[in-house]
């Protein structure tokens, strides 16, 4: 994998290597259906990797997501990276924790078009009822078109929804 440009410069991001390993069941196969939010965005795991501790996803910008520009809204982007950094949190604690947004900061790099769109989100701490993570969005050519970080409140789990 192709690592990210410490944000200087040019900023290529990486396409996950699609070749990744799913065929053992993830904590996502326990947890039932795909939230409603996640459908609409058509939210895919590549890969879920413990030792950097990230998720690679891919989305789909549906052409109905676009502003009169013809670009994907800012709305559904941050949907996107908010995404990534949840689902980071939920599949690298084996769904020990329900990550609720505090804050999140994002830079609309480049224009997202309709199309295939991919993700990162990476924790960069966690402790007590706090986590911190990055997110970023990348084209198929690997052009990172929108990057993020945000603060999360961890509550347990809801029961009901673990298998």
């Amino acid at each position: 994998m192709i690592a990210y440009s410490d944000g200087e410069g040019d900023e290529k991001g990486s396409v996950p290597n699609l070749s990744t390993d799913l065929r053992d069941e993830t904590v996502y196969d326990r947890l039932g259906p795909r939230p409603p939010v996640a459908e609409m965005i058509n939210w895919t795991l590549l890969s879920l990797d413990k030792e950097s501790q990230s998720i690679h996803l891919s989305f789909t910008a549906a052409k109905n997501f676009t502003n009169p520009g013809g670009t994907v809204h800012g709305g559904f982007i941050s949907a996107m990276l908010d995404e990534c950094m949840g689902s980071a949190v939920v599949g690298l604690t084996e769904a020990e924790f329900l990550p609720v947004t505090i804050s999140m900061t994002t830079d609309f790099i480049r224009p997202v078009l309709p199309g295939e769109v991919f993700g990162e989100g990476r924790i960069t701490s966690m402790s007590g009822r706090s986590a911190f993570l990055e997110g970023r969005l990348t084209d198929p050519e690997g052009n990172v078109l929108a990057r993020s970080v945000g603060s999360f409140r961890l509550f347990p789990f809801p029961d009901g929804v673990k298998k």
